[in-house]
């Protein structure tokens, strides 16, 4: 195999250490001779970005995803995201803000190190690419070592992803998803937790991105006006909205009491 490089990752992340979960904005420097191959990339939101790790080991066959928490349980690599592995390919989906110069890409959600070796971009297409029904592990435990800061930044791209948007009524749904979590003590994406949805679309939208509930799945009810709720063997959390400011930064800044008010029931 002769894998090429078509392109490198220009960011201001130099240290695999200094890297947020999230990743960062950052650009895609597309070398000249590839330049032609850009032509209709501007018709997509998103891109499927393949790059060698360069930096990666690639003799480790079992990790931990320190990134969450050093005390975590190992895992082989080919079910973690860890750059350590024998083929240190990174294939992750980031957004296309924008094209300038004809060959540097502008990006965001980009995890990946200045100098990072581009061998591939992909065009993301919803219907072939995004498999919402798809489940994973619990991530209970790994929540329960998240700082908080960084719970929140995951519920908001899960969110958006979804939503497409971080508006008022996402910044809602992540204060109410925040809340429920510490109230159930659960990942709100198992099968054990089911919610009800309210009338107002955008916490709708944002509450399905997060939880994956879904009719189908039968762990999704729907109520009439603003309750909302969220539902395990250990108990039920009820939230009434009371206020949706129009700001995100306000609503994402202010006391929860001040949006809503909740309810928590004991398991039946």
């Amino acid at each position: 195999m002769e894998l090429l490089p078509t392109g490198l990752v220009r960011s201001r992340i130099r240290s695999r250490s200094d890297m947020p979960v999230q990743g960062v904005d950052a650009e895609i420097e597309v070398f000249p001779e590839y330049a032609a191959a850009l032509d209709g990339i501007k018709e997509y939101s998103h891109l499927i970005l393949i790059c060698w790790l360069h930096e990666a080991e690639r003799g480790v066959l079992k990790a931990v995803a320190r990134k969450v928490s050093s005390d975590l349980p190992e895992k082989g690599v080919f079910s973690l995201r860890s750059p350590v592995r024998p083929n240190p390919l990174s294939v992750s989906v980031v957004r296309l803000r924008g094209v300038r110069e004809g060959r540097i890409l502008e990006l965001a959600n980009v995890d990946l190190i200045d100098g990072t070796p581009v061998l591939d971009l992909k065009p993301y297409q919803t219907g072939w690419d995004c498999v919402f029904s798809a489940t994973g592990h619990d991530r209970t435990e790994k929540i329960r070592k998240m700082e908080p800061a960084e719970y929140r930044e995951g519920l908001i791209r899960e969110a958006v992803n979804y939503h497409g948007e971080l508006c008022p009524g996402v910044a809602v749904a992540v204060r109410l998803a925040e809340e429920a979590t510490r109230i159930l003590a659960s990942d709100l994406a198992v099968p054990r937790v089911s919610v009800t949805l309210g009338t107002e679309p955008c916490i709708a939208d944002a509450l399905v991105g997060i939880t994956g509930a879904r009719p189908g799945n039968c762990r999704l009810r729907f109520s009439e006006g603003d309750c909302y709720a969220f539902a395990s063997p250990g108990g039920e959390a009820i939230f009434h909205l009371r206020h949706m400011p129009a700001s995100v930064g306000e609503i994402l800044a202010c006391p929860g009491r001040s949006l809503f008010d909740c309810e928590v029931r004991p398991p039946p």
